[in-house]
């Protein structure tokens, strides 16, 4: 009545073994969007990903790609990647302003008004209280 399968897949087989799929609909939660041509493994595609028509298979590179879902997702990329620059460049900036200002915080403004002397011994450097500032400690 059955017939049994005389597949035997070691444990390496089912960890790398992946199908060629393309997404027709987003799925954050995996991290995969509209268009997207991508390589999953075949549970995922089996239970998550073509239930109602989220994903096709790809056999034939040529012809089961549809183009246009392609190309949107590969502009929708580019345009990912500048905002994500964009933010990287603002972080920076931010980060560097907000060492400006701990320095300032840390050192003070006479310390940039004052002419550097050259260095003595730890003990006869001339620093004294008032011009070390601690942050949280108010003398």
């Amino acid at each position: 009545m059955f017939r049994t399968t005389q597949v035997l897949l070691s444990a390496l087989t089912k960890r790398t073994h992946r199908v060629k799929v393309q997404v027709l609909r987003d799925f954050p939660r995996f991290q995969l969007f509209k268009g997207q041509v991508t390589k999953v493994k075949p549970s995922l595609m089996r239970n998550y990903l073509h239930n109602f028509n989220g994903a096709k298979y790809i056999i034939d590179e040529e012809h089961d790609v549809n183009m246009e879902l392609l190309k949107l997702h590969q502009a929708h990329e580019l345009k990912m990647e500048e905002e994500r620059q964009l933010l990287s460049k603002q972080q920076e900036m931010e980060a560097q302003k907000r060492n400006k200002v701990q320095r300032q915080a840390v050192f003070g403004q006479k310390a940039k008004e004052s002419p550097k002397e050259e260095k003595k011994g730890l003990l006869d450097s001339g620093i004294t209280i008032e011009e070390v500032k601690i942050p949280g400690l108010d003398i």
